[in-house]
């Protein structure tokens, strides 16, 4: 009994060094610091206009919390920072060589693409957090003085780190597919604005022709697709639907069961 101990902790230690080599990659990449800079920078100068328009007009602490929450840099963190960051988990590895090195490794497949995002979703996270600082200096009397709905920030940020998931494994999976940084972030980023903005589109259109076409079961399905609106409609008024998360947490699985299926694709090439 006491043989088989090493072998069962092995898998999890071997989780651990690879999540952990593949974060600090990350915090000492100059292109996520770039992010970095860009985000804050961004939601700084947004802060700043929605906290003087709401000064000067006046409104609820819901309707600051909204404002505040479905922004363009919120936008922006979700359709663009999770392909960057996961452009070059496989792409530049395949480029130089060093994917076949790791393949070699006592290490499972799995435990490979799972570390790989593990670590991004992460650093996902990390980059939130300052936001949630800048909400509590909000709220002190020198500043704003509102009390804002803590129920409503969790759950929206409950609802973005599970999309940012969903995203940030649909970037490994194609980075899996190519050798090209540029082209494997391009994809995630079609992915992403396209699973923000497609539903919405074509169910405009199927309404449109609604008249001619029965697309009422179309436009119903469309709807529970529609990532921004679920957002605004769900997370973002403080209701954390756990339909909507089984999807984006089971979407995630998805994405990686497809990443590793393409890395064990290559020891038989």
């Amino acid at each position: 009994m006491t043989a088989q101990l090493p072998t069962l902790k092995a898998p999890k230690r071997q989780l651990w060094i690879i999540t952990r080599r593949e974060f600090f990659a990350l915090l000492v990449s100059p292109i996520s610091w770039v992010i970095l800079f860009l985000f804050f920078l961004f939601r700084g100068f947004e802060v700043y206009q929605l906290a003087s328009y709401f000064k000067e007009v006046g409104g609820d602490s819901e309707s600051f919390a909204m404002g505040y929450l479905a922004s363009a840099s919120t936008q922006f963190a979700i359709v663009l920072v999770p392909p960057i960051l996961t452009m070059r988990a496989f792409a530049e590895e395949k480029r130089t060589g060093s994917l076949e090195h790791l393949m070699t490794a006592p290490v499972r497949d799995f435990e490979v693409v799972f570390g790989k995002w593990l670590a991004s979703w992460l650093f996902f996270v990390l980059l939130w957090l300052p936001t949630l600082t800048l909400l509590l200096i909000l709220q002190m009397d020198s500043f704003l003085g509102v009390s804002m709905p803590m129920g409503q920030v969790c759950a929206a940020y409950i609802g973005l780190f599970a999309l940012g998931s969903l995203i940030l494994a649909a970037g490994l999976f194609t980075s899996s597919l190519t050798d090209n940084q540029l082209l494997a972030s391009l994809a995630g980023m079609i992915f992403a604005f396209a699973l923000l903005r497609a539903p919405q589109e074509i169910s405009q259109q199927l309404d449109v022709r609604a008249l001619d076409v029965d697309s009422g079961f179309g436009l119903v399905l469309l709807d529970q697709f529609y990532v921004i609106k679920q957002l605004g409609q769900w997370f973002f008024r403080g209701l954390v639907d756990t339909g909507y998360l089984v999807f984006y947490i089971s979407t995630t699985g998805l994405f990686l069961f497809l990443t590793t299926r393409v890395i064990e694709s290559r020891k038989w090439r």
